[in-house]
């Protein structure tokens, strides 16, 4: 199979790397800036110059490939999605506001496979939260809780990029989907405060925005309360809500990027915790189900390390185009993660060292 990979950062190059162990993919890597294809050519990979913002010149390349993994930031993805749709090449994306991709997918008369928003959240956290609300019977209560955080933080914002910085943003800023009491609802980010320990360590989880994707659609006729929370080390949502809130900053994007992308270290040394719990009944009595994984990023003797959101975010998606390749997952137009059962994600080679 032909894959392109649109987007030269860190989840794009992650995911060549991957692929390129594998006999049965010819990758390329695409990108529009010399400096993010010479670190793809550095590390082997076969690379080409791509305007992602160029609906032409995007069919024009697409016309090569199977399949194209969009791993650009957010705002260029509906570029390339239609440019796959065009071209008849299927489509995987790393995005968490999908909803302008899924408009796509739904249009008629095309022949792609489209399956948005891969990677941690809400890619394999709903993969395994549908599992987990299957195991019991309803009505349902689940809490899904998820985040990247440095190993050894040297600040007390507690936190590094280890991704996107408007990914960040639009987290900290968009509206909480989740469901109460069966009903859809919408809340404001860096709510629902809740402290933890998990290992002897302590943490703290707060409501944001796009961790859930489609889930609570999803799980709705089912699951009777549901709330997405990112996990964090404590003190950082006070710190949070001064620069969003009570700085205002939330409304000058402009200088909160700029406070943020200079301000917070960039970390490859990380940590993704899992915890996901739910609620329901088993054979007639109450029974509670978790999910608790810690997953660590590559050890630093690597010459090209890749932190644990990049490594587990690339392995879904070349899951996904795992899934796609043997036609596991096949035919055209929208595919949900969670109508893909567990057991194929966590049994796939890219995935099973980090669920096994």
């Amino acid at each position: 199979m032909r894959v392109l990979i649109v987007g030269a950062g860190r989840i794009g190059l992650a995911a060549a790397g991957i692929l390129a162990t594998a006999d049965e993919y010819w990758v390329e890597v695409a990108d529009a800036t010399s400096e993010a294809l010479d670190r793809a050519s550095q590390r082997g990979y076969r690379t080409r110059h791509l305007d992602a913002s160029s609906l032409p010149d995007c069919v024009e390349t697409l016309r090569e490939f199977d399949l194209v993994v969009n791993a650009v930031p957010m705002g260029l993805g509906k570029t390339v999605a239609t440019a796959a749709l065009q071209t008849g090449t299927h489509y995987v994306d790393t995005v968490e506001d999908t909803s302008a991709i899924k408009a796509l997918a739904q249009t008629p008369g095309h022949a792609s496979l489209v399956l948005p928003g891969c990677g941690l959240s809400p890619g394999l956290v709903a993969n395994i939260a549908a599992e987990l609300a299957g195991a019991l019977d309803g009505p349902v209560d689940m809490v899904v809780r998820a985040g990247g955080l440095p190993v050894n933080p040297s600040t007390s914002f507690g936190y590094g990029l280890s991704w996107d910085v408007d990914g960040l943003i639009a987290e900290y800023t968009g509206r909480c989907e989740g469901l109460v009491e069966g009903e859809l609802v919408s809340a404001p980010p860096l709510q629902q405060y809740e402290q933890f320990v998990l290992n002897g360590r302590p943490y703290e989880a707060f409501s944001t925005a796009g961790g859930l994707g489609d889930l609570c659609m999803a799980l709705k006729p089912k699951v009777r309360n549901l709330s997405f929370k990112t996990i964090r080390y404590p003190g950082h949502l006070q710190l949070a809500r001064f620069l969003f809130e009570e700085l205002g900053l939330k409304r000058r994007r402009d200088i909160l990027r700029t406070v943020l992308r200079y301000g917070v270290p960039d970390v490859v040394q990380d940590v993704l915790v899992i915890f996901i719990s739910v609620r329901g009944q088993h054979e007639g009595v109450p029974a509670e189900r978790s999910y608790v994984r810690k997953i660590y990023h590559e050890p630093m003797r690597s010459a090209f390390p890749v932190s644990a959101m990049s490594s587990i975010s690339a392995a879904h998606v070349c899951c996904m185009v795992d899934l796609i390749r043997d036609r596991t997952v096949h035919g055209s137009g929208l595919i949900r993660h969670e109508s893909i059962p567990y057991r194929l994600i966590s049994e796939n080679r890219f995935l099973l060292r980090y669920l096994a």
